[in-house]
């Protein structure tokens, strides 16, 4: 048939490897235990000398004391200024008030405040994030914290995130707690 056109091919011959394999003296062994002993000498070397400089520099003194992580407290009297109209229930009061030191807060409405059914949050204001919210008139349609103005003791009734009564003055938040 088509032997002509048939294409053998042939397995090549596998090449001859280490056929220049020269043998090892003892003299080339000596040299190569030589030069594996200087390199563990000089990489102990400067391990030792890292060491050295890292004393130096006092990283292996006594008196570093990691810090202690103190616990986060949580100031459940008081509320910040920017929560005042989102907060959980359907009605709340609010009470600004300078809770500075005891003597310029009122404690009679605190007494009072502290009496009623429904809850009650105070806002310092004597703290230096709610200082802008300070004012000389009083607004009381304010829809968000931003129009928010408070110019004296201040009781806010919130009834579903929005102002239903605004109190200002001592006498008169006596007077509408006292009801």
């Amino acid at each position: 048939m088509a032997k002509n056109k048939m294409q053998i091919k042939y397995k090549t011959q596998k090449r001859v490897r280490n056929k220049d394999k020269k043998e090892e003296t003892t003299e080339d062994t000596i040299k190569s235990f030589g030069y594996t002993l200087l390199g563990v000498f000089i990489f102990m070397g400067v391990c030792y000398l890292i060491v050295l400089g890292m004393k130096s520099l006092g990283v292996f003194d006594a008196g570093y004391t990691a810090p202690v992580k103190e616990n986060t407290e949580f100031d459940y009297e008081f509320i910040p200024i920017g929560t005042v109209f989102n907060r959980s229930d359907k009605n709340y009061y609010v009470l600004f008030d300078n809770y500075e030191n005891d003597f310029t807060s009122d404690v009679y409405i605190n007494s009072l405040v502290e009496d009623e059914t429904i809850p009650v949050y105070k806002v310092d204001m004597s703290k230096k994030e709610n200082s802008k919210y300070k004012s000389d008139t009083a607004n009381n349609k304010a829809k968000n914290v931003n129009e928010l103005k408070i110019n004296d003791i201040t009781l806010i009734k919130i009834t579903n995130g929005k102002i239903s009564s605004y109190i200002i003055g001592r006498e008169s938040i006596e007077e509408y707690l006292n009801k």
